[in-house]
């Protein structure tokens, strides 16, 4: 419609778009549960708004439709029609016709000449049908309800008898009469309503003992009106929200990010000049501007719920159209995403939904055959995770036969035998992403697992998402996607390489690593790719200068100090990027490159910086697919690999390194440490003799290490002259702990052994060797008992006698620390330092119970717990307790998903002890 088309009817299709999508979603759920009046009164409210505002606005064709739907909703509302699977069906074409009528009205402003008399025959037929032969008796009783319950609370006057069934109606053919005699009046009494009549006693209505309590009801409701206009206007919700085009929103949102890049400049500008009133303005603009942009993306969000729940609808019909019965479980419809974002990944959600729905449950019969529950499962949940809105897709169904995929693979000549023999679990899946990949057996009007998955693909990554699967054969695949708040503006890290500025979103980056001249071995060569030992992962090291074209020839012996190796993740695919500089975060402003540089897929846009200097934004996923040519390891070369560090009992050691007043280096195991922070002294309160500091919103005590290890030094605690602590904070029992330091050094790896014999206090392990110099390694867990924060008086005992616990960890340290804690109560500890060293001992000892950690190489705990469950040996079964420091509810839930028994945290030896108490009872 043009600007001058009239304003009633651009209201009321806002408001009947609106109102019938809610319809769609209302009715499914009513259909799952039919006991909710509430959902069908909510239904029958809003088709009756939009068949009254049809009949205002002369909508013949919408407001028949709408009579007869309403009609049937009114049965339903009484009782009168029972509700079946039929009476659903007809109501959707209803209302999916009234959408179409809508989008007519909305291109020309007319009704369109197309012929509903088939689905009006329908209607006609579903209101007539024997379900409600009946009818008329029953919607008598109901006036008849109504009335008496109306004239209990009226005084009648004397002459005037009460009409009941007993003493006026003798049949139905009465009572249908009565009914229609009511219609006549009620009738009658809305044309009186339009005529202009003079008050006088031959236009006074008698009382009249049939008048129903809906229309007593009217007319008091008239009244009130009427007596609130006298009042004067009333605040209402509608009064307080205004309805903005989004194309408005996207210019704003246009300006608003002009507005940050010339923040941006004159913050770069007010830097370089000692003026205190340019620092000062410089600063007030930079937060109002971030107000600004944080009000501008609020009003651009949405909840995700409002295309979610159009999935009820999908996975119905499927259903339906199937013989399936499928159970669709929803959650996480209050994450809100940009307005964007939530309409272009409409389209990939549906094909995934349909996907599942088709191809992945499956039938009844089949499902119990494979001792499944009848009933499939579809589900789709939304959430927060990493600054990126995460939505999984699962389906308890065949899930992907891995095989199969690799197969047809090869037949197609997608790829060659030589990299199928290369290819890990993960990317055998990833070839269904392949474009005209496709495992269906048939083609199908609804989906083939694998066709068009390259689109949907395509269309996630386009606005900045990835898509990640994960699927075992005959249990389910789960989609997994995350998409990005906004696309407008993003945090980025600034890197510098080959004397050019380079941008890398910071949903892509996992952590900044720097080697020092000494360390540049932990960079190894295998088959002439660059690999660097991550926590004892090889993961694969490109340098960008080289990809880029940034220097002639190699630029190996360019780093003459340190090495700066930015870690990216993309699409689940961890690779370090080696850089000249690392130079700050920054917000940046997302442009699109030009027409003839998209194919560049190395790129994802460009930013311009403060200084006015345009710098590329790298697209993670896109760098990856281009450069890699060779830096997938085979299994055996990766085992050969690990071999050469593990094999042989030597362990890596990942910690962080911190100077106290002493002025000797000492380390803390770096996965126990929650965050590093810098600690204003003047915010530091005293309660007693505990330093205490408000942080995220809780209380935060500070420990004094030199104290704790009795080193007889006064901390930087107790230094007037010092402005700012240095702490690092660990988290125990969701309760912030900081340990105050002199200085933090670095991140260090060491490979050597722990040497525990070392020991000579309460709160030191031992030492190890970090960059040739011994370092005094920290017990974390003695100094958080000394400090009161867990229990030291566990008592001990007997109690794991004749058990034998297996501890599975890549940590020499966390294998002593429970090794030592479960022994102390007579059980027999066995030893392994990865998943597969602990399947093969299963496989070799009777074990009672498993300890296993998270993040370890070869085989981490999650692929650990999946193989013990599947497992047919009698291992099967045994409990599962995961151990690790990796403690939020996504965690937690994907420990359940895999089959441990118990998720706990490192830290807390009590609740270990009382959980392999109750497990072994």
């Amino acid at each position: 419609m043009s600007e001058d088309d009239n304003p009633i009817l651009k209201e009321f299709l806002i408001e009947s778009f609106e109102n019938l999508s809610n319809i769609s979603d209302e009715l499914t759920r009513y259909e799952q549960d039919v006991s909710n009046s509430e959902l069908l009164n909510s239904i029958y409210r809003k088709v009756h708004t939009l068949k009254g505002s049809a009949s205002f606005l002369g909508l013949k064709k919408l407001e028949k439709i709408t009579h007869i739907s309403e009609n049937i909703l009114d049965y339903l509302r009484e009782g009168t029609l029972n509700l079946n699977s039929n009476i659903i069906d007809v109501l959707y074409e209803s209302f999916d016709t009234c959408l179409s009528i809508l989008k007519v009205i909305e291109n020309s402003a007319e009704e369109g000449d197309g012929d509903y008399s088939e689905l009006l025959s329908k209607l006609e037929k579903t209101c007539s049908g024997d379900e409600i032969e009946n009818l008329e008796e029953l919607k008598f009783q109901k006036y008849e309800k109504m009335n008496n319950s109306a004239l209990e609370n009226l005084k009648l006057p004397e002459n005037v008898t009460p009409i009941t069934k007993s003493n006026n109606i003798e049949n139905k053919s009465t009572g249908a009469a009565c009914i229609n005699r009511m219609k006549d009046e009620n009738t009658s009494r809305k044309e009186a309503t339009n005529k202009t009549v003079k008050p006088n006693q031959s236009n006074l209505k008698k009382f009249n003992p049939r008048e129903s309590l809906i229309q007593i009801s009217e007319k008091v409701e008239k009244n009130t009106s009427q007596t609130q206009q006298t009042m004067g206007p009333r605040t209402s919700l509608k009064d307080s929200v205004v309805r903005v085009n989004v194309q408005l929103l996207d210019k704003i949102m246009n300006v608003v990010g002009e507005l940050v890049l010339n923040r941006n400049q004159i913050l770069q500008f007010a830097n370089n000049f000692e003026s205190a009133d340019l620092n000062r303005l410089a600063q007030q603009l930079n937060v109002i501007t971030t107000e600004l942009q944080t009000d501008i993306m609020t009003t651009r969000m949405q909840p995700v719920g409002s295309v979610l729940n159009k999935f009820e609808r999908v996975v119905r019909d499927l259903a339906r159209s199937q013989n399936k019965k499928i159970k669709l479980e929803i959650s996480g419809q209050d994450t809100e995403l940009d307005k964007t974002l939530l309409e272009a990944i409409k389209d990939p959600m549906t094909h995934l939904v349909r996907n599942s729905t088709d191809h992945g449950i499956e039938l009844p019969d089949v499902r119990v055959e494979k001792g499944k529950e009848e009933t499939g499962k579809v589900t789709i949940r939304a959430y927060h995770e990493g600054g990126q809105v995460t939505i999984e897709i699962s389906d308890d169904g065949n899930g992907l036969a891995k095989a199969k995929i690799l197969n047809k693979a090869l037949s197609k000549g997608l790829i060659t035998q030589e990299r199928a023999e290369r290819l890990s679990d993960k990317q055998i899946l990833d070839l269904i992403f392949t474009a005209g990949f496709s495992t269906a057996e048939q083609v199908t009007n609804i989906s083939g697992r694998g066709v068009g998955m390259d689109v949907v693909r395509t269309n996630i990554e386009k606005i900045g998402g990835s898509i990640d699967i994960d699927s075992t054969e005959g249990e389910g695949t789960t989609f997994k996607l995350r998409i990005p708040l906004t696309l407008a503006i993003v945090p980025a890290l600034v890197i510098m390489s080959g004397g050019r500025r380079f941008s890398i979103p910071q949903t892509n980056l996992v952590e900044l690593v720097m080697l020092e001249d000494n360390e540049k071995n932990l960079i190894e060569k295998i088959h002439n790719s660059e690999f660097y030992r991550l926590r004892g992962e090889l993961i694969p090291i490109f340098r960008l200068n080289d990809h880029l074209g940034l220097v002639e020839g190699s630029s190996t012996n360019l780093y003459e100090e340190n090495i700066n190796i930015v870690i990216l993740n993309a699409d689940g695919q961890t690779y370090g990027l080696i850089v000249d500089v690392v130079l700050d975060t920054e917000e940046i402003v997302v442009k699109p490159l030009s027409r003839k540089l998209k194919i560049l897929s190395l790129y994802g846009g460009a930013t311009i910086m403060g200084d006015g200097q345009v710098s590329l934004i790298i697209d993670a996923l896109g760098f990856y697919n281009t450069v890699n040519t060779g830096h997938i390891l085979k299994g055996e070369e990766k085992d050969k690999s690990h071999a050469v560090k593990t094999d042989l009992g030597v362990d890596i050691t990942e910690t962080l390194l911190f100077e106290l007043a002493d002025n000797r280096p000492y380390a803390i195991a770096l996965s126990l440490i929650n965050r590093l922070e810098e600690i204003d002294s003047s915010i530091v309160e005293w309660s007693g003799d505990i330093p205490l500091v408000r942080y995220r919103g809780t209380t935060m005590p500070l420990v004094s290490l030199e104290k704790k290890l009795d080193l007889n030094i006064p901390s930087i605690l107790e230094d007037k002259s010092v402005k700012i602590i240095p702490a690092l904070v660990v988290k125990i029992k969701d309760k912030y702990v900081g340990f105050v330091v002199k200085e933090i050094n670095d991140i260090a790896i060491s490979t050597s052994e722990i040497d525990f014999d070392s020991s000579d206090r309460e709160g030191i392990m031992g030492t190890l060797f970090v960059n040739e110099k011994t370092v005094t390694l920290v017990d974390i867990y003695t100094i958080l008992e000394k400090s009161g924060f867990v229990s030291r008086d566990i008592e001990k005992g007997t109690a794991f006698k004749n058990q034998t616990i297996l501890v599975v960890d890549d940590s020499q340290m966390y294998r002593k620390v429970i090794k030592d804690l479960v022994e102390e109560f007579g059980a027999k500890v066995l030893l392994a330092r990865d998943g597969l060293e602990g399947l093969e001992v299963l496989k070799k000892e009777e074990i009672d119970l498993v300890i296993s950690d998270i993040e370890m190489p070869h085989m981490d705990g999650w692929s650990f717990a999946k193989e013990v469950r599947r497992s047919s040996h009698n291992y099967k079964d045994i409990p599962l307790i995961a151990l690790t420091t990796r403690f939020d509810q996504v965690d937690l839930r994907k420990s359940k998903e895999v089959g441990f028994t118990q998720h706990l945290e490192k830290l807390n030896k009590e609740d270990i002890i009382e959980t392999i108490k109750q497990l072994i009872a």
